[in-house]
């Protein structure tokens, strides 16, 4: 008999106190689908929520994870797109460190034909993010000029890909210089942060996409062209290392800037924040952004796997993630052995 198995955060601390324990796999109801996981997506806001520091997360103890991929082992008598056998994608907003999932069908799909499973694994939240900055919110069309600050993560590479399809000129920021090479391996012009912030000539953007937060949001802001864009998905600078530090956060939180609307009368730009997890609790944009997902292949997009962990080294996991050793997606296998 399989063993299934979850991951629970159970307090608030370093890695090393997720744990790993036995769970019964739940029936589907009328309208769900049950899932034997392959991999589970790991993200920068999972690390975020281990620590204490994201105020979506459930109440502890809880099971984290946004997206996972494997095949669908049952299905709800109201159940119709899907059968059992189906390798599929699907979005989990909580609860998706896990070895079996059951959700609403409507949050799964089929795995694209180019993909496989540990591809699929790395599609939903970058995919659905990185949708609602470039094309939602941004408007990113041919001869823009597009910045993505976040240029080595499982966002970020989407991004600039999807700029690139829409025929933008694209140019990525890392904080590591060794990842400037697999920048300009997608087409895209990089620069460290430190020497983008530190040559003004670089400016006239038509988008900037921002994950950091903090003082980065300003300066970046001056960079913007007119009717330029920022789309602001995250606050990464609140966190080094994957530690909780207070004095940390509060720093970034106090340069955070308070924009005026006058001030963008002036500047005729303008500011996004994006919380895609809040988008996606509206039926609509779930059934919107999943019948977007028929143009990937169309797009050419190719979600990049940086390191596969077994689940149970989810806390090594971690540490790979946000002591950014990371390029493109970190995923958990279920059948414990990693690439």
């Amino acid at each position: 008999m399989t063993t299934h198995r979850d991951i629970v955060i159970e307090k608030t601390g370093p890695a090393h106190t997720m744990q790993l324990r036995q769970i019964a796999p739940r029936a589907p109801g009328p309208d769900e689908v049950a899932i034997d996981v392959a991999f589970s997506g790991v993200n920068f806001a999972d690390v975020q929520m281990r620590i204490g520091l994201y105020p979506d997360a459930p109440k502890k103890p809880f099971v984290p994870g946004y997206e996972v991929s494997g095949t669908i082992s049952a299905v709800g008598k109201n159940v119709k797109h899907l059968k059992v056998g189906d390798p599929v994608v699907a979005g989990t907003y909580f609860g998706g460190y896990a070895s079996t999932v059951t959700i609403p069908a409507h949050q799964a799909f089929v795995l694209p034909r180019a993909f496989d499973l540990a591809a699929g694994a790395a599609l939903p939240v970058a995919y659905f993010t990185a949708q609602l900055a470039v094309f939602e919110m941004a408007r990113v069309r041919e001869g823009d000029k597009v910045l993505i600050e976040c240029a080595t993560g499982g966002v970020g590479v989407l991004a600039m890909q999807m700029a690139k399809h829409a025929g933008a000129e694209v140019t990525g920021l890392t904080t590591s210089a060794h990842k400037k090479a697999f920048i300009e391996q997608h087409g895209a012009a990089a620069y460290t942060l430190e020497e983008f912030e530190a040559d003004p000539s670089l400016r006239g953007y038509d988008f900037i996409l921002n994950s950091s937060g903090g003082r980065n949001i300003q300066w970046q802001r001056k960079r913007l062209g007119l009717t330029g864009r920022m789309v602001c998905i995250g606050v990464s600078s609140g966190v080094k290392d994957g530690k909780r530090s207070l004095w940390r956060i509060a720093k970034t939180l106090i340069q955070m800037p308070r924009i005026s609307i006058l001030k963008l009368f002036d500047d005729n730009t303008g500011i996004y924040a994006l919380n895609a997890l809040h988008v996606l609790r509206d039926e609509s944009w779930i059934t919107r952004l999943t019948q977007s997902l028929g143009s990937v292949e169309g797009m050419g997009l190719a979600p990049h796997v940086g390191k596969v962990f077994p689940a149970s080294e989810v806390g090594a996991a971690h540490d790979f993630l946000s002591t950014k050793q990371a390029t493109g997606k970190i995923l958990l296998a279920w059948n414990e052995t990693a690439n």
